[in-house]
């Protein structure tokens, strides 16, 4: 399946989007490719706006204004001003690289999903040594954080009874991290933070209140 239709457009959006917005509105996009979104999808989206400065009320408001964009107007007019408000290669590379890891954040790539995401990075015009590097990292992202879901079991072990696990959500590259998600006995959600440390054989572990977005 070919989306020239929507990089090519010559549709005028009549919002305009912040290069952040404009990251947003395509991870949205990839997320709608196939018609099934995934909450770590959703995630992973919401968690990139917040890692830039984002409040909730923020990642609220950009979000109904991608929405509002797709509703009254259309894809067309949305990736149009998304690729307008992205003039930076390192935003262009961020917006990309957004995309790839949404599109397999659900562990299984769509025809969909890998024909947009090509469709786009030759669109933004990154090269290919570009592209393969960043695919490249986000397959081993989601590799090393299988690794740490394995010690799941065994972190819940040492919470009180009645908790349960909710999911997860990457955050950081480099070292490995996970953000587990746990429901306590009390109906509580909290965030297990996981983070490895230089020596591969310790963790580190940090228990805080789920933030507001997430509840």
């Amino acid at each position: 399946m070919s989306y020239e239709h929507i990089f090519n457009s010559q549709v005028k959006c009549s919002e305009e989007l912040t290069s952040n917005e404009a990251i947003f509105a395509i991870g949205l996009m990839v997320m709608a490719v196939d018609g099934d979104i995934d909450m770590n999808e959703v995630e992973i989206l919401e968690g990139f706006l917040l890692k830039k400065g984002f409040n909730a009320k923020e990642v609220d408001a950009a979000r109904e204004k991608v929405l509002r964009i797709i509703s009254t107007e259309n894809n067309e007019a949305l990736f149009s001003a998304a690729k307008q408000a992205l003039q930076d290669e390192k935003e262009i590379e961020n917006a990309f690289d957004l995309a790839v890891k949404i599109a397999i954040a659900d562990e299984k790539v769509t025809e969909e999903e890998n024909s947009f995401v090509l469709e786009l990075a030759s669109t933004l015009k990154i090269g290919q040594q570009k592209v393969n590097k960043i695919v490249a990292d986000a397959t081993k992202y989601y590799r090393n954080s299988e690794k740490l879901i394995e010690k799941i079991e065994e972190i819940l072990s040492e919470l009180p009874i009645g908790s349960k696990y909710e999911g997860y959500i990457n955050s950081t590259t480099g070292l490995r991290s996970l953000n587990i998600k746990i429901r306590t006995p009390d109906n509580e959600l909290v965030i297990l933070n996981i983070d490895e440390t230089r020596d591969e054989a310790q963790i580190e572990m940090e228990l805080e209140e789920a933030p507001p977005w997430m509840l």
